[in-house]
């Protein structure tokens, strides 16, 4: 899914409540571009639906890929995970493909920069609790 999707996705989240889905790579950003909005509200909406969780991963292979920073990446990265919470965000790698934009130690950095402060508990969740939770492991 892309960000302009969101609207129809919420549409389809709303039709079949008793699916559970999962929002890959914060829902794409347009990063490079500097836009927020519809995205960061339509995040908002599409958190209040109890059965969607977000995946906190491929964020930087939307910004540009030999420029992007930590500070233009953090505000969506701690949107989304504002937005759902500790209970419905599930960390993703993105190997191979975030090789593009940046290596796997300086994304997990950069995610671990973001939730800096949090409690272990919800740091575990992040970065394994909730996967086993949504994916049945």
């Amino acid at each position: 899914m892309f960000h302009p999707q969101l609207s129809e996705v919420i549409q389809l989240v709303r039709l079949c409540p008793e699916v559970k889905f999962i929002v890959d790579h914060i829902a794409k950003p347009a990063i490079k571009a500097g836009l927020t909005e519809p995205w960061r509200g339509q995040m908002r909406m599409l958190a209040k639906l109890p059965n969607v969780w977000c995946k906190i991963s491929g964020v930087v292979t939307e910004a540009d890929h030999l420029a992007w920073t930590a500070e233009q990446v953090i505000p969506y990265i701690a949107h989304a995970i504002d937005c759902f919470g500790f209970d419905r965000v599930l960390f993703g790698g993105d190997w191979p493909v975030s090789e593009l934009a940046t290596t796997y130690k300086r994304w997990v950095e950069l995610v671990d920069r973001v939730v800096a402060g949090s409690s272990e508990t919800e740091i575990r969740k992040l970065y394994r609790d909730n996967a086993i939770e949504f994916y049945r492991l």
